[in-house]
């Protein structure tokens, strides 16, 4: 299914990165928008038009004072997830603009990888035995890259060495865009495989 667009808005969504962190509710302009997001959990996207907004983070229920309360700008006909970073005490927003499958032939795929582990040094990742990605920090997200569709092997190094943190297998699928997010603290590090709404959406 795609999405055709032709209007000056985007698609925003919100991921709760933070390792440490409660559930949490988002409100955007004084509007609850996002509720109880936990670690690891997505919301779905929204649309909302060009310009800065106010985003306010509060534990799941509450609304005595902001976790935090930061200014976002919005640009227009992008797909966005904004990443709730860091650990909880030092928790911050982080919007990632997603790529898209234009171009993309049949049994292609593209795939990029954000560091969003507070505790962990720069990695290394390698698909299939071979660097793609080298010296990603934190909050760091690589360019996208493009490969055959399939299965592959992915291992996350400590930068410049041998010490593997993380291993893991994703499926990539025909003509869709992937975005793989690093996350929780060593040693208990893990992937989430997110399947970027940018792959269905034309402006």
């Amino acid at each position: 299914m795609i999405i055709r667009n032709d209007m000056n808005i985007s698609y925003v969504r919100v991921l709760n990165a933070s390792p440490d962190a409660p559930a949490v509710d988002i409100y955007i302009n004084g509007g609850l928008i996002f509720k109880n997001i936990k670690f690891k959990d997505f919301t779905e996207y929204v649309q909302l038009s060009m310009g800065q907004y106010k985003m306010e983070v509060y534990p799941v229920g509450q609304m005595d004072k902001p976790v935090l309360a930061q200014n976002i700008q919005v640009p227009e006909k992008q797909v966005i997830t904004i990443a709730a970073a860091g650990n909880f005490e030092d928790l911050q927003l982080i919007p990632y603009i997603e790529g898209n499958a234009d171009g993309l032939a049949m049994n292609q795929s593209r795939v990029r990888v954000i560091h969003l582990s507070p505790d962990a040094p720069e990695v290394d990742v390698l698909i299939n035995g071979q660097i793609a990605f080298d010296n990603v920090g934190f909050m760091d997200a690589t360019d996208y890259i493009q490969v055959a569709s399939g299965t592959y092997n992915i291992v996350v190094n400590l930068a410049g060495t041998n010490d593997t943190v993380l291993t893991f297998s994703p499926q990539l699928n025909s003509q869709k865009v992937y975005t793989i997010y690093v996350v929780g603290n060593p040693p208990n590090l893990s992937e989430i495989q997110s399947l970027d709404g940018s792959t269905f959406v034309r402006f």
